[in-house]
Order: structure tokens, then sequence, then C-alpha cells
């Protein structure tokens, strides 16, 4: 062969591979570029897992455009697919392709997929860099909150404040972050969320009022443990659990806050049992300490004892109405209903004016279908005169009414309390177990339906309405 026809015998190889190698390669990015069009539709409609899958798939067929890693991940979050979202934001951050806007939506993913801690580190590296604290800092304060670090969550709302200082759920969540540690310093926050938006009006009057009496003593372990009882009183027991420590703090003898200690750890699924037995060795003589002693022992399923703990209560304070209400449940654990029905009933005579006790009556009664048109019926009248705009009295007598065969009454007190509020589902079970009683069987279908799936599909009164509609409707 000469060397010109070997030559060309190269030339012609290399020609050839040349076009297999087009032949090869040209498609993916041709498809890539296809996938990136189709993504962008897919987000477009709102169709985010297809876009993302879309992205992803762009990303394979297009390894020298990296950031297409992060529009998968992006359109993952949108679509709260999370796991592979996490997956996608992780392949940017290895071809160091991630946006600042990247890090955010990789800490928004992490955080929804239960890792504060990752997810506060890539928001604190982010404000450093120069992200905006307005979006940044109120989930850096988040990701503190679910991590427990109430301090570090403190000190965030505060600096975010300067940033937005008309934010009324910053301001409100501040408050009850310094009634834990600073009662004094709580109010103005709470009273400024209140004004900023109204309907917080509730809660901040719960904690106002309490605190206002609580600052009449200049005892500021005292003051905590007001602020800490009433945190719980709202719900919030991991903050009131907070309060009670730093009463103990600053009085290590103080048997009621290691009392109410113990309550907010059980109420939190936690034991609670050492800070009990602590309040008792401090100061077996508080009605407080033995009252939420005898709760605790109700729990540990010991309706006597706990009886005896709630009676020396009730005799170290004879005229406090709470501890007769506490003997009436005592009694009625034990299921002595008569002498329960005493003490229900002597607690709304130490305090007639108090909602409190007259509910607690007229549920009793309802319970135990005891002496319904004598004593619960009038129980629910008194309520209802007391608390007339609380959805909750008109649903009791509704039901009271209901049971006494006074139909027409109970239609018109459970619609109320829907009417008061429409939230809650138990005034829409009733309701559909009274036009079951009727007959109305397609308005009872209706609010049992609702009550099981639009207002509590989770809980008692959703499975009360489920069960009811697979009995009665199957």
């Amino acid at each position: 062969m000469t060397k010109l026809t070997l030559l060309q015998s190269l030339i012609r190889n290399a020609l050839i591979e040349t076009i297999l190698l087009v032949l090869i390669l040209v498609p993916r990015p041709a498809a890539g570029i296809l996938d990136i069009r189709k993504a962008r539709q897919f987000d477009a409609d709102g169709n985010y897992i297809s876009a993302a899958s879309a992205y992803a798939t762009a990303a394979q067929r297009l390894p020298w455009e990296p950031s297409l890693w992060e529009k998968a991940g992006q359109a993952y979050l949108k679509g709260n697919d999370y796991y592979p979202a996490e997956y996608a934001f992780e392949d940017a951050v290895q071809r160091r392709a991630l946006s600042p806007d990247g890090y955010l939506g990789y800490g928004d993913t992490v955080f929804a997929l239960g890792d504060p801690g990752l997810a506060v580190d890539l928001w604190n590296g982010l404000l450093d860099r120069g992200g905006d604290p307005s979006i940044l800092l109120p989930r850096i304060a988040h990701g503190y909150r679910d991590l427990a670090l109430y301090s570090d969550e403190m000190n965030t709302w505060q600096e975010y404040l300067v940033y937005q200082p008309g934010d009324a759920a910053a301001h409100y969540r501040l408050g009850l972050l310094l009634a834990t540690t600073s009662p004094a310093d709580a109010l103005p926050e709470l009273m400024l969320a209140d004004r900023l938006n109204p309907s917080l009006d509730p809660p901040v009057e719960s904690l106002r009022s309490a605190l206002n009496i609580a600052f009449l003593s200049d005892d500021r372990a005292y003051q905590l443990l007001v602020s800490g009882r009433t945190l719980g009183a709202m719900g919030n027991w991991q903050l009131a659990a907070i309060a009670f420590q730093n009463a103990i703090a600053i009085r290590a003898d103080y048997a009621d806050a290691w009392a109410w200690l113990g309550e907010a750890k059980q109420q939190q699924g936690q034991d609670g049992s050492v800070e009990i037995e602590r309040a008792i060795a401090f100061n077996p003589d508080s009605a407080m300490v033995e009252s939420l002693y005898g709760i605790y022992l109700q729990r540990q399923k010991q309706p006597k004892q706990a009886l005896a703990a709630i009676q020396k209560a009730a005799a170290l304070e004879p005229g406090n109405p709470g501890w007769q209400m506490a003997l009436g449940e005592a009694y009625e654990e034990t299921g002595d209903l008569v002498t329960a029905l005493t003490y229900y009933q002597k607690a709304t005579t130490l305090s007639p004016d108090d909602a409190t006790f007259w509910q607690a009556l007229a549920e009793f009664s309802l319970r135990n279908n005891l002496d319904l048109a004598g004593t619960g019926l009038p129980a629910a009248r008194k309520l209802v005169e007391l608390a007339s705009n609380d959805w909750q009295s008109d649903d009791i007598a509704g039901q009271i009414l209901m049971e006494t065969d006074d139909l027409v009454g109970a239609e018109v007190l459970l619609k109320k309390a829907i009417e008061l509020d429409p939230t809650q589902a138990a005034p829409f079970l009733h309701l559909g177990l009274f036009y079951l009683q009727t007959g109305d069987r397609m308005a009872a279908f209706s609010y049992l339906n609702q009550a099981k799936s639009g207002f509590d599909p989770d809980g008692s009164i959703g499975w009360q309405a489920n069960r009811l509609l697979e009995q009665y409707f199957p």
C-alpha cells in the first residue's frame, strides 16, 4: 500500500469515527434540550413532579449544565417530594452548582425531612454570605425551636424584628419565649402582637391577666411559676417546663415549681415522677403539690391513692372550688358517682359565677346519664348564661336537651355551637346523631361526614363519626 493510499485510509477511518461519535453524542444533548423544554412546560402547568423528573433527566444528558440539578431540586420541593429533592440538591452541591436560592431550598428540604440542625447550618451559612435576613431569620428561628434551643430562638426573633417590626406572629412568639425567662419583658411584646393582630387577643389576655396578678408579688420565682402555669394552660408545655426550671433555679426548694415541672414533663410524654417526689419531699403540706400528685396517680391507674392525695389537698384548702371539682373527678374514677356529684355541686356553690365548674357538673351528669333533668339541665342552662359565646356551652346544653327529649331546643343549640365555631368537630357529630335519632338520614350523613373528614379526621370525634357512617351508611 502506497503512502498516499495509507493516508487516505487513515483519513477515511477518522471521518468514520467522527461521524459515529456525532451519531452517538448528538441525540443526548438534543434530547436534553427537549427535556428542559418539557420541564419548563410542566412547571408552568403546576405539574412539579414531572418537571423535576424532566430536569433530572436533562441534567444526566447535559453534564456540563450542573445547575439543572438545582432546578430539579426546586421542582421536587414545590411538589412536596422531599427525598428526591434532597438528592438533587446534594448533586448540585457536589458539582458546586448551587445558587443562594438553591441553598435556601436545600435548607427547606432537609427541614421538612426532620433535620433542623442541617437546615439551620445551611440558612446561617447563606445569611453569612449576605442572604436576606427577613427571609432567612424566621426559618432559622423555627429551626432553633425544633431543636429546643429556645435562647437561640429568642435572639433570632429579636434580630428579625429589627427588619420586620410589624410581624405580629413574631412578636407573639417572642413574648411567649420571654415569659419563660423574664415575664415583665414579655408583656410589651404580647401587647404589641395583640395590637397588630387582634385575633391574638384571647391568648394574650390570658397571659396578661395572669402575669398582672403575679406582679403583685416581688417574688420572681413565683412570677415564673404563674407564667409557666399559664403557658401550660395554653397547651405550650415545652415552654412551661422552662419557666418552672427557671423558677427552681432561683429557689431550689420551691415545691410547687417542682410539682408543675413534673406535670409539664408528663404532658410531654415523659415520666415526671422524680419531680413529683421532690415536690412532696420539699413541702408535703402544699395543696397544689398534693393535687398534682393526685393527677399523677390517676394517670398511673391508682384511683384510690389519687383520691387520698386530692382529699388532702381539699382539706388543706377547703374553700378552693378547684379541689372540690378534683375530688368529684377522683370519686368518679373510683365509681362512686353519688359522692362525686356532691363535690361537683359543692364546687359550683363555692364559685357560682365561674363557668368552669358549671361545665364540669353538666358534663359529669351527661357523661354518666345521671339526673339529667334535675342536675344536668339546670347546670347547662347556667353554663350558657355565663359563657354564651363559647361553643362548648351550647354543645353540652344541646346534648342534654336531646337526651331529655327537647328535640327542638337541642337542634337550635347544636346549630348555634357550629355558628360560634365552625371548625369544631364535636357539634357536627352531635347534630349527626340528632338527625339519626329524628330520622333525617340525609342531614345525618352530611354532618357525620363533616365531623369525620373536615374537622377531626385523625381524632376521637372523627373515629366515632366514621364508625357511625359505617354502621348506618354502609
